[in-house]
């Protein structure tokens, strides 16, 4: 649920992103104009104060010509205050008149020479460091010709790049900005905040026809947009800069109101629904999910519907049906198991009485072998009352074991053996009787004809065993023939010293341990093992009693 709420608000929150991003165009764009207004103000004043040095230069450029270089910078350093000198250059580039310092030295950038003389009036030049002044300057030249309009030198002004800078300042109504004056190599002059700016600055405004606004710019700490713009054709720049607006301004509230919000209202939205689906339905089903736990365990007395009166109506009544169902359930098994006990207590009688019955067969067996006198008779007499004792040992046993529909093995077996070895009066024979049985559970049809096979292995090996004495030692064990699981039950005895081989035994006895073996689906095998016992082996698959 709360994904399909995350992507139904998904187009909302990319629209708030758009406009976003709209709104950060917008407030860069917005940060650059204001900016670029107050340079294009200081830009102006000082193209008009460049150019009002153009007009002094033309007007006196005669004069400084002959040599009247400090009377033109005694009448105009009040006019201009950045002047710094007025020099004579001769068509070498040398000086031949200078207001300030001795005349000899050259001009300081020779491009300009070279400019002026391929026809070039006026040249402004980049910043240079002046070696009378001391100090950087800007310089303005203007070509003087000869009497032959030839080349003959240069007029010169050398303008205080500092003093220039502060001219700049005066002219600014926003205290918060500073503005400097940048040469072409990234030096500037006149700021408090920069010395040098990145040569990649300039390159960007050479490529660029307007000014560029540099945003957020990081300055020990603190961040500036600055914004710079060419004054004109010659080597000057403008830099104003000032601090970036915080987090609290127009520029950073508007952009971030835009994501903001619908960010905000869908992760409400989400905590909202979450919230309400926790608390009505995922909080309610939790409980169900644990009322149907215990159900599942059998537990049908614990009811529902009195912990869920809060809850939504359509859970609230599911409760209630799941309460309704435990009860109808429980009520069945109610019934089941009285079903199931009476017929437990019906088979058992059953048993019980067959057992009761065989008894009583016994005891005519026993009435009539007293009356015949031919002692094959009674021999046969006798194998007849063994076997149906047998076979009443085993209905006794059933009929005292808990369960009816499995039989536990090792408790079955044990107390035949015990019932047989007592009727067959084996300790008066003096025979050494042991027996050691696995853990083991089968269906009780499967239980009674390996019992059986047991009783008659059993039989046969006293019957064949020695007068007096020997051992019987049975053992019921499970083994694993690869993937295969069995369950193995040995007989092994003493044989009769007058015996040469039982191994191909056709009485009786053999016949049934066959019939038993194949109503088994079992394997049966007997002979002589290498100590001379003889040993039957009945092997089974290893089936676990069906559950109840």
């Amino acid at each position: 649920m709360l994904l399909t709420l995350a992507i139904a608000l998904t187009p909302i929150f990319l629209l708030g992103g758009i406009q976003a991003w709209m709104n950060a165009e917008a407030s860069m764009d917005m940060r650059r104009d204001e900016l670029t207004n107050e340079a294009d103000e200081a830009i102006d004043d000082l193209e008009q104060n460049l150019a009002t040095a153009e007009s002094y230069l033309h007007f006196f450029a005669e004069e400084i010509r002959l040599d009247g270089c400090g009377i033109v910078y005694d009448r105009l350093s009040t006019v201009i205050p950045s002047l710094s000198n007025v020099v004579h250059f001769d068509n070498e580039g040398v000086a031949q008149c200078t207001a300030i310092g001795e005349p000899g030295f050259n001009v300081s950038i020779p491009d300009v020479r070279l400019r002026l003389a391929s026809g070039a009036r006026t040249v402004r030049t980049d910043a240079f460091y002046g070696p009378v002044s001391h100090d950087f300057l800007f310089a303005i030249h203007e070509r003087i010709d000869d009497a032959f309009g030839q080349f003959d030198g240069s007029v010169s002004f050398a303008i205080n790049a500092h003093q220039l800078a502060s001219f700049l300042h005066s002219r600014l109504r926003d205290k918060d900005i500073d503005i400097a004056i940048v040469a072409s190599d990234g030096k500037v002059f006149g700021s408090d905040t920069f010395e040098q700016i990145p040569s990649d600055w300039l390159d960007e405004l050479d490529a660029s026809e307007t000014s560029l606004l540099f945003p957020d710019h990081n300055i020990d700490g603190h961040t500036h947009d600055v914004v710079i713009e060419r004054v004109g054709a010659g080597g000057f720049n403008v830099l104003l800069s000032r601090p970036s607006p915080g987090i609290f301004s127009e520029f950073v509230i508007a952009p971030a109101t835009a994501i903001g919000l619908p960010l905000f209202a869908f992760v409400l939205v989400l905590a909202a629904v979450w919230v309400a689906v926790d608390r009505l339905v995922l909080k309610w089903l939790s409980r169900l999910k644990r009322i149907t736990f215990i159900y599942g365990a059998g537990r049908y007395r614990i009811r529902a519907g009195e912990s869920f009166t809060s809850a939504p109506e359509e859970i609230e009544e599911l409760a209630i049906t799941l309460d309704q169902m435990a009860e109808k359930i429980e009520i069945r098994d109610a019934s089941l198991r009285d079903a199931l006990a009476k017929r437990d207590a019906a088979v058992k009688e059953i048993h019980h009485r067959v057992k009761n019955n065989l008894q009583i067969v016994t005891s005519f067996l026993n009435l009539q072998s007293r009356q015949v006198s031919d002692p094959g008779a009674k021999s046969a007499l006798a194998s007849a009352r063994h076997r149906i004792d047998a076979l009443s040992i085993v209905h006794q046993t059933l009929y005292q074991h808990d369960r009816l529909e499995a039989v536990s093995l090792k408790p079955f077996l044990e107390g035949l053996l015990n019932h047989l070895s007592e009727a067959l009066g084996i300790e008066d024979l003096g025979i050494s009787a042991s027996w050691d049985i696995v853990e083991a559970e089968r269906d009780a049809d499967d239980a009674i004809p390996l019992a059986l096979f047991a009783v008659e292995a059993v039989t046969n090996a006293i019957k064949h065993g020695p007068e007096f004495g020997g051992s019987i030692r049975v053992k019921l064990e499970r083994v694993t023939t690869g993937d295969e699981k069995q369950l193995v039950l040995s007989v092994r005895n003493t044989p009769d010293s007058s015996e040469e081989s039982r191994s191909e035994s056709t009485g009786l006895g053999a016949k049934l341990m066959t019939a038993f073996s194949r109503q088994l689906k079992g394997e049966l095998a007997s002979g002589f093992d290498e100590n001379g016992d003889f040993l039957v082996t009945l092997t089974v698959p290893d089936c676990e009693a069906s559950p109840a």
